[in-house]
């Protein structure tokens, strides 16, 4: 019997067939996706509820297809899924069309507070489309206390006028122009004689929520994603097993290739708008460079993409690069890798769509990238990505993913406890870890050395360390006063590494000298390395500030003497308390969702 002709008549039970079929790969299995997807292609799904379930499971089979017949089906499926979405929007009750809010579904609308960059970004590619949202009030209010420092003196009585509404007012001042409020508010700003810092601080601290109407399919997560080449497509069950993830990062990588600007400008677009849809940022990828993109095709339909960061924008030691991964095109996972001498910290998520698919195997080449990039062999996982504060985590299990890759808690307490919880699941396979438990594991970084035999580092180098030497420096030596301390600090490290023509280097390698600069001053005997370490040195300096971060990152790795005064003066700082929470620009803010 065919699957169309076993098929139940109700739409909702053929959309939990094709559900339940979407990652089972046999033969048969394939057959009966084509019959549903042929058969639903007729039927109307006017209930919400199964309608996003019906847009997930073909975003699923869209990056993991059984065939090409089944990749038509589903293409052709979410090509028409706008008409779907109008349908239920104008049959369907209010309240249940209400949902569909912050779906990132093809014409529907998604609510979030983006960032300064972000919308201006967002009002260059999508002008009609991007409003601000009147009736967040808070916001609205923040809007109107900076207002005063951005017009005319002689219009704050019209802006202190409680019988004037601010939206009125802003009709008003907007003249006939045909922009939108968010676009007039921007242009307001970039016309300030305010710094830049200072606008962007003033408008991210209003957290003013925006509206994005996903007019554009392509924008959407219905059909976001890139031309592929050739199609992956599953005939085998999927790679959910164990795997030997060391070996895996240690496999040589096909040519990590430096794309032309015009296909990074593409993936970066298509980076910004894979997370913006799904209410997500990524601080670094506000600021990525063009010039400094990378792109690795690996086996299984995955290519994984690395963005790195403009000059101004760079962390002040380590390195950053954010990662997109698209299966078949199809974006399917993110985060970002911050490599440091020999450890290299990575946070990551699968988006939710996808995690019934191979997030391990993912995972794996993701690191094989970073590895092939930076050369680094000692992974770090921060406690936040395993759930420490992170409830999303936690209901996901994170610890037991990052555990069963070989990754192992850096706390000794932990580590013994994690020992005894697997000592408890060998006896027991039906043994689940508690709640209280898992949040317990979560209390440490985790972490995976690639090298048999390396033994644990007894302390990694924290940056934050050397920053905090660097602001007790300041206020010892030179009483608070930043600009004279840069300065000092700059010419005396310049007179030491013997460069008497920096000031003709481009404007990113001086910044980079002069941010730098603060930290190697500290390093009390700088002056007598080796005239071979001061060249060096110098190189590393000038790579900071240099069009791609990765020749930083090696050159910055391969100089033991820096490494080693580095570490020297990290450890010799006095340490503060740490704060419960510590989620910095390492961190997409999510689990790894698996």
């Amino acid at each position: 019997m065919n699957a169309t002709a076993a098929a139940p008549e109700s739409t909702q039970a053929l959309l939990e067939l094709l559900n339940s079929a979407k990652n089972r790969f046999t033969p048969a299995d394939c057959g009966t996706k084509v019959s549903l997807l042929r058969t639903l292609r007729e039927r109307e799904v006017r209930d919400v509820a199964c309608l996003v379930q019906f847009h997930e499971t073909l975003c699923f089979l869209r990056a993991y297809p059984d065939s090409p017949e089944v990749l038509r089906l589903v293409e052709q499926a979410l090509e028409g899924f706008a008409a779907r979405v109008d349908l239920v929007k104008a049959t369907g009750r209010s309240a249940e069309c209400k949902k569909l809010r912050d779906s990132g579904i093809v014409h529907t609308t998604v609510y979030y507070p983006y960032p300064h960059a972000m919308a201006k970004w967002l009002v260059n590619h999508f002008p009609r489309d991007v409003e601000m949202d009147w009736e967040d009030d808070a916001g609205v209010d923040k809007v109107r206390g900076i207002l005063p420092l951005l017009v005319a003196y002689a219009e704050n009585d019209a802006l202190d006028d409680e019988r004037i509404a601010l939206r009125d007012w802003v009709r008003v001042a907007k003249g006939t122009r045909d922009v939108s409020d968010l676009q007039w508010l921007l242009e307001l700003l970039h016309r300030s004689p305010l710094p830049p810092e200072i606008i962007r601080n003033l408008y991210d601290g209003a957290e003013l929520l925006l509206g994005w109407e996903l007019c554009d399919a392509a924008a959407s997560r219905t059909l976001a994603g890139c031309p592929a080449g050739r199609i992956f497509c599953h005939r085998r069950p999927l790679k959910r097993g164990q795997m030997d993830f060391p070996r895996e990062i240690r496999k040589p990588l096909p040519a990590l290739k430096v794309v032309p600007p015009r296909t990074a400008e593409a993936l970066i677009h298509l980076f910004r708008c894979a997370l913006s849809v799904r209410n997500r940022e990524l601080h670094p990828l506000l600021y990525a460079n063009p010039q400094d993109v990378m792109v690795a095709d690996v086996d299984r339909g995955l290519r994984i993409v690395l963005v790195g960061v403009i000059p101004e924008f760079r962390l002040p030691l380590e390195g950053y690069y954010s990662f997109l991964v698209l299966k078949n095109g199809v974006p399917v996972s993110y985060g970002g890798g911050g490599p440091l001498l020999d450890r290299l910290e990575i946070a990551g998520n699968i988006f939710e769509t996808f995690r019934q698919g191979e997030s391990a195997y993912i995972f794996s080449q993701v690191y094989r990238a970073f590895h092939h990039l930076c050369g680094s062999d000692y992974f770090l996982v921060p406690r936040y990505q395993v759930g420490y504060e992170n409830d999303e985590a936690l209901d996901s299990g994170a610890f037991w993913f990052y555990y069963k890759l070989g990754f192992r808690p850096e706390n000794p307490e932990v580590l013994k406890l994690s020992e005894d919880e697997q000592t408890k699941i060998k006896a027991d396979p039906a043994y689940r870890s508690s709640r209280k438990v898992l949040e317990q594991l979560s209390r440490s970084d985790m972490s995976l050395l690639l090298k048999e035999g390396d033994g644990r580092r007894s302390k990694v180098l924290q940056p934050g360390d050397l920053g905090l030497r660097v602001s007790r420096h300041i206020a010892q030596k030179f009483q608070g006063d930043r600009a004279a301390a840069i300065r000092a600090a700059t010419q005396q490290v310049a007179q030491h590494l013997d460069i008497r023509a920096w000031r003709r280097w481009s404007g990113p390698e001086q910044m980079a000298l002069e941010r730098l600069s603060p930290i190697l001053v500290l390093i009390p005997d700088l002056a007598r390395w080796s005239s071979a370490e001061k060249r060096s040195l110098v190189r590393i300096i000038r790579a900071k500030g240099g069009r791609s971060e990765a020749a930083y990152v090696r050159l910055l790795r391969e100089h033991h003497r820096l490494a080693r005064s580095l570490r020297e003066l990290a450890n010799s700082a006095t340490p503060l308390p740490v704060p419960t929470r510590q989620t910095g620009p390492m961190s997409p803010g999510t689990s790894p969702g698996v």
